[in-house]
């Protein structure tokens, strides 16, 4: 259930940071379409969510956890916008950061 929390609270959050990033020929990791962009890994890792919620293994845990890093992984660049200035910026990396340490923290060994 955490992950599932912190997915859709940072998605939430990385959505209106972004909702003002420039044109998508932007060469500074801005885009308007980011969320097009990242919809590969964004439904790869719903997907794995989805498995997991239904089948909590340990093999199907770390499958979420690794489709979850790869969308942070695509997602980090789109925080070098630089229309993302002053609360906008630090309420980006605060969540991008909550993120990470969210996803870092979930335990898939069974303990």
């Amino acid at each position: 259930m955490k992950n599932k929390i912190f997915f859709f609270a940072f998605l939430s959050v990385a959505t209106f940071g972004l909702w003002s990033c420039g044109d998508k020929d932007d060469k500074d990791g801005c885009s308007t379409a980011w969320a097009t962009e990242l919809t590969n890994e964004a439904n790869d890792m719903i997907n794995a969510a989805q498995v997991y919620a239904m089948d909590p293994t340990v093999a199907n845990c770390n499958a979420y956890k690794a489709a979850a890093q790869d969308y942070l992984d695509a997602l980090e660049p789109y925080g070098n916008c630089p229309a993302l200035t002053g609360q906008s910026r630090t309420d980006w990396q605060n969540a991008f950061d909550q993120a990470q340490q969210d996803l870092n923290e979930v335990n898939c060994s069974g303990n």
